[in-house]
């Protein structure tokens, strides 16, 4: 009779809990930084959870602990896909997802335990279409006054509007979420963008935010969860940094339209790391702006 009554509850409980779909793309990242981040997915609460990771180069060491970490209740699918871009890689995730609510993080994230619960809550009882969540940074060593400027956040894949949850023109990759079942045509993004062959293209996010509040959708940030991006020694060198620029300016210059920063407030340092690094992203801009036009 106890046991029964043991498995009703447990069935019960089961239904509480939310199916989504996790992606997230590797390619040649640091094997560590993946293996966090993967256990932090595995460590997941309030939901079931089916995920996708999709490697753009086979490592057996990532299979097998794909294999080690799946549960009852989070299930991990390691996939070999073409090495063809952060995009490419978005829609491979949203055609092998078969659940409304599909969320992305990167293999340099650490998630808290209630990430997925919260973003696919926000999705399915409010019926939003694309939220995105906290992202703070995670140091290897201790930075320079210049990367802890405000300009630098978007440069760093951070993002904090705060604990409250509020509409924005865009959220960034490394937590995000979307409704399938509502997005519909909407559902894909933009292979010309993102990261690829070794650059450090973006956009990818940005545009397709843009494409969705251009159809009447709306783009949530919620604050009440936080990612950790991993920020190691190798990206918080001068000559990373000023990549970083370069590429920002080319992706926006693909995009079309001028710059438009997440983080608007600025104060002397960050217009000193702006007069520093400005040629940088005018010359990706221009380079951006000749490759739409020879599209």
């Amino acid at each position: 009779m106890v046991s029964r009554f043991l498995l009703m509850s447990q069935k019960q409980d089961k239904l509480k809990l939310i199916s989504v779909t996790i992606a997230l793309t590797s390619y040649n990242e640091y094997y560590e930084l993946l293996q966090q981040c993967l256990a932090s997915i595995a460590a997941q609460k309030g939901v079931c959870a089916r995920v996708l990771v999709l490697d753009q180069k086979e490592h057996s060491e990532t299979m097998n602990l794909c294999e080690i970490l799946s549960s009852e209740n989070i299930i991990f699918e390691y996939h070999v896909i073409p090495e063809r871009g952060c995009a490419h890689s978005r829609n491979i995730a949203l055609r092998l997802c078969s659940t409304d609510i599909l969320l992305w993080t990167d293999p340099d994230v650490l998630l808290a335990p209630d990430w997925a619960e919260t973003l696919g809550n926000a999705l399915r009882e409010r019926n939003l279409t694309v939220v995105g969540g906290k992202i703070l940074p995670h140091w290897y060593k201790s930075p320079s006054w210049y990367m802890k400027t405000n300009v630098m956040a978007d440069h760093y894949s951070l993002i904090d509007l705060g604990p409250e949850d509020r509409e924005t023109d865009r959220i960034i990759g490394g937590s995000m979420g979307i409704n399938v079942g509502l997005l519909g045509r909407e559902v894909f993004f933009d292979e010309q963008l993102g990261r690829k062959d070794g650059t450090l293209l973006g956009g990818v996010d940005a545009e397709f935010c843009q494409r969705v509040i251009r159809k009447g959708f709306t783009v949530f940030y919620v604050g009440r969860t936080t990612a950790l991006h991993q920020i190691p020694e190798s990206r918080m060198k001068l000559s990373w940094i000023a990549r970083k620029f370069y590429y920002g300016g080319m992706s926006r210059g693909m995009r079309g339209g001028w710059p438009r920063a997440m983080n608007k407030k600025r104060e002397l340092t960050d217009y000193i790391v702006l007069g520093a690094f400005a040629p940088f992203y005018l010359f990706g801009l221009l380079k951006g702006k000749k490759k739409s036009r020879q599209a």
